[in-house]
């Protein structure tokens, strides 16, 4: 499997007065083609936990492997471990510093020793991939929108060709719009073959989006399986400052109004088509 992690537990700063626990024994597994949501509230460790996915952080006990290979080994190659694991930190476009789009796409592929050949394929084909016309290779990033930033930021990635994919609130920041385009074009990398790794607080999007959630508090796992099984703790998500999707929530009240509404329909379609299904036939109870 592209990623396992077995009891990993994190602690900033610790022995000093100001000794923190961000990780508690934390195990999960990601597989191959996956889309995966991981949520949580601020400072729940979201951000800690994604960071070791490629030997960002190292140190801690436990164990993380990336297909297979353990990344707290002092021999393990970290640079092929980063050419497997993509990373895209929140409002990547702030990280943009060359003079074009095609330069700032080929950084990372020009370090690895890749032939210029090599190197313009890659970037054709990811800029490709984020949707980014052929015309605005020879642009200054800084002359884009906000969203185009983005996906030439999500590019420069992408031109590394890994397999997995671990993005930090990709769509943070954007109007709603744009924040529709950023999750579709994700959608569509999936579909590529790269798996996704997604950290967001929208409970919407991740219900529309992902095969498995990891819901982390206080450092730990609270709750992980599908949007499905996760939404259906819709008081215990409140209780740790989540929410569940709009639907689902709506959803829940109609079952208590006695309607036939299935515990796992929180999609807006899937909700309206049962909401059809019940027009006519009333209550349950009737």
């Amino acid at each position: 499997m592209p990623i396992e992690i077995k009891h990993l537990t994190h602690t900033y700063m610790p022995g000093s007065p100001f000794e923190a626990r961000a990780l508690n024994d934390i195990c999960l597994t990601i597989n191959d083609g996956e889309f995966i949501g991981i949520i949580g509230h601020t400072g729940s460790g979201k951000s800690t936990l994604i960071s070791y996915f490629n030997g960002l952080e190292r140190g801690a006990s436990g164990a993380v492997l990336v297909n297979g290979v353990d990344l707290s080994d002092k021999n393990a190659d970290l640079i092929a471990v980063r050419r497997t694991v993509g990373l895209v930190f929140q409002y990547p476009e702030y990280q943009l510093f060359e003079e074009t789009v095609e330069k700032d796409i080929a950084f990372g592929p020009t370090n690895l020793g890749l032939t210029p050949e090599e190197v313009e394929r890659r970037v054709v084909h990811a800029m490709h991939l984020v949707g980014l016309d052929p015309s605005r290779a020879k642009k200054s990033p800084f002359d884009l929108s906000g969203g185009q930033k983005r996906r030439v930021a999500i590019a420069g990635v992408l031109a590394m060709e890994p397999s997995i994919l671990v993005l930090d609130e990709p769509a943070a920041g954007l109007d709603p719009a744009g924040r529709h385009e950023m999750l579709e074009l994700i959608s569509d990398i999936h579909e590529s073959g790269v798996t996704i790794v997604m950290v967001s607080h929208s409970m919407d999007d991740v219900g529309r989006y992902c095969d498995r959630l990891f819901v982390l508090s206080h450092g730990e796992i609270a709750y992980q399986g599908t949007p499905a099984e996760v939404f259906v703790h819709g008081e215990e998500l409140n209780k740790i400052g989540l929410d569940v999707p709009e639907c689902a929530k709506l959803a829940a009240r109609l079952r208590k109004a006695g309607f036939d509404i299935p515990q796992d329909a929180y999609r807006m379609e899937d909700v309206a088509g049962y909401i059809v299904k019940n027009i006519g036939k009333g209550r349950s109870d009737r």
